[in-house]
């Protein structure tokens, strides 16, 4: 009979359990989270069912709304495309990237998430609507009908990122995009549109636009639970701007800067949570590359969601901004919002509100337009769009006001808080090397003091 070494087993005992447990280290090592970004075009917060407008019909993003954290304070770093699309794409605002007007491409030397995450092995697709040619093609997959091909062509072995890229509810719109269809009767009119027949009906079209996207964002969520991808796909919808009507898209009050914003990450992000904080869609690509685990890319602005997500009740931002430049016309604005107020810094307060031309064409504007024709419009849209000039300054309380009907800024019991938000917007303009003058009194060395009047534009 053999006599075994106690010593010899002892020593072979600890290399397999050592073995035993790098293996096991080894295949409880984190996979890098797939990424599929839902993005819809042109569509305000307010218009998804889990939003509270039960006049829409939204099934699938209001269950992927149940699964994750729904954002109702989220904001675009430019209520237009181009812009807004170039910002997340690269984490930096439209002004410092050579993306501030519509059409405009990022310039090349501005590196974006799309090299990052192939860098780090990601395969990355995108269907449809991207709107920055360069970055565009960066893209492994470029895709526009059938959802199923970048699933079959992805490689098995490679996380992924997926941009869908719909291009509803953009418009222009006509019948037929859904059956049934939105029922104008049923539609819910904003505040600042005129109740006629003609923008009811027009609603009804941006809506049965909207179920469309829903349609396909359910597809490609049956797409991800059939490959057994659920478990490790942080799933994102959002928009790039507001809705395509008067007094939104292109502008920078709340139908035109406030988006959806519904985060799920199984494991990661509370199921049914409801955020009231203030978020922007920079946040989403610091969160996308800090998930995948690939270095920031120099300068993003934004911060990472991930604490947020995990259960931090810390609000992410104090303040966040946006911008508006050439959208079909030149409007250059400004915005700074914290949870309580914004400011809108105007720098063409000479002209009455301009409009992009898809609202200028559109029957809910012409039904605006008619009625100022004939003397019969509401006084408070009378007021908004066609006045001119226009405050250069706008201050809003949006707990008591989120209409954005009543401007503080000329209030003296204002004028402070005035002051307090020029120089925070002025203060983010010159750290981001904004093209635009910022307020005088965020100018170094400048106190606050009474001979500068912030509201004259002559002293801007």
């Amino acid at each position: 009979m053999k006599i075994i070494n106690p010593i010899k087993l002892l020593i072979q005992v600890k290399i397999s359990l050592l073995v035993w447990v790098l293996l096991s280290i080894k295949s409880l090592a984190v996979t890098p989270p797939n990424i599929v970004f839902l993005f819809s075009d042109d569509q305000t917060a307010a218009d998804l069912a889990c939003y509270g407008n039960k006049a829409v019909r939204t099934p699938n993003l209001d269950k992927l709304a149940a699964q994750g954290v729904r954002f109702t304070r989220a904001y675009v770093a430019s209520p237009q495309c181009s812009p807004s699309r170039g910002a997340i794409l690269t984490g930096r605002v439209p002004h410092t990237t050579g993306s501030s007007r519509l059409h405009m491409d990022v310039l090349p030397e501005f590196p974006s998430i799309v090299e990052a995450l192939k860098k780090q092995g990601y395969f990355t697709g995108a269907y449809r609507k991207v709107h920055q040619k360069g970055i565009e093609q960066q893209f492994d997959f470029r895709g526009d009908k059938d959802l199923t091909t970048f699933f079959n062509q992805r490689p098995k072995d490679k996380p992924f990122f997926l941009w869908f890229g719909s291009t509803d509810p953009h418009r222009p719109y006509k019948a037929g995009a859904v059956n049934p269809p939105h029922d104008p009767k049923k539609v819910r009119v904003p505040d600042f549109l005129a109740d006629t027949p003609g923008t009811r009906q027009d609603l009804a079209y941006y809506y049965d636009y909207i179920t469309r996207f829903d349609q396909e964002c359910g597809e490609i969520l049956a797409l991800l639970e059939k490959q057994g991808l659920t478990g490790n796909t942080i799933v994102v919808m959002s928009s790039d701007n507001g809705m395509p009507f008067p007094r939104a898209k292109g502008t920078l009050y709340e139908a035109g800067v406030n988006v959806p914003l519904l985060i799920k990450w199984p494991g990661k992000a509370q199921a049914g949570r409801v955020s009231t904080d203030i978020v922007s869609l920079m946040d989403l690509p610091v969160t996308w590359l800090e998930a995948a685990g690939v270095p920031l890319l120099p300068r993003m602005t934004g911060k990472s969601l991930i604490p947020y997500l995990e259960g931090d009740t810390q609000p992410v931002h104090e303040y966040v901004f946006t911008e508006r430049n050439w959208h079909d016309n030149w409007e250059p604005s400004r915005a700074v919002i914290s949870k309580k107020y914004k400011l809108i810094q105007n720098f063409r307060p000479e002209v009455a509100p301009l409009f992009t031309l898809d609202r200028l064409t559109s029957p809910a504007f012409q039904a605006i337009d008619s009625l100022h024709k004939i003397g019969k419009l509401a006084p408070n849209l009378q007021q908004w769009y066609f006045k001119a000039p226009r405050p250069v300054v706008e201050l809003y309380d949006l707990e008591k006001d989120p209409g954005e009907w009543h401007n503080l800024a000329a209030d003296p019991a204002y004028k402070q808080i005035v002051l307090d938000y020029q120089k925070i917007l002025g203060d983010w303009m010159n750290t981001t090397h904004d093209f635009l003058p910022a307020p005088r009194n965020s100018f170094p060395g400048y106190n606050y003091n009474d001979v500068y009047e912030p509201l004259n534009a002559e002293k801007l």
